[in-house]
């Protein structure tokens, strides 16, 4: 009986999946220049407030970057500035990424889950997001 529980246990968990977040709430709302003036205001408070939290962010598409494994990443923020928000796409919505276009105004929610900040000064910082869909008006 043990054995039975503890496969089906293990078959659920090796075949589970993240949520598709194209119908969460999202806890925070917030527009990329905010988001990264919190984090070089207070990197710590920042953190404490949105990692781990599904997080809408609205600003402009500085690029949209597709890696060899064919995982798009869409990077917004100020095209003037070198810090950004970086949202690896969902694969099951990364078809999505492929319209945008460099300076285009969209809305990304996705899971936050990291910042990595640019201690040279030359650089720029990055805010990193996964499991990021585009939100629909």
């Amino acid at each position: 009986m043990i054995a039975a529980a503890l496969g089906i246990y293990a078959w659920r968990e090796f075949h589970r999946t993240n949520e598709d977040l194209t119908g969460v709430k999202p806890a925070y709302t917030v527009d990329a220049k905010t988001l990264i003036s919190e984090f070089e205001s207070s990197d710590s408070a920042a953190n404490t407030k949105y990692l781990g939290k599904i997080v809408q962010v609205s600003g402009m598409v500085k690029q949209v970057d597709k890696d060899d494994e064919g995982k798009y990443t869409v990077v917004l923020g100020d095209t003037a500035e070198m810090s950004s928000v970086r949202c690896a796409m969902d694969s099951v919505h990364a078809a999505n990424a492929t319209s945008l276009q460099r300076g285009q105004s969209v809305k990304v929610k996705g899971a936050f889950t990291g910042f990595k900040k640019d201690d040279t000064g030359l650089l720029g910082s990055d805010l990193e997001m996964n499991r990021a869909v585009l939100v629909k008006e």
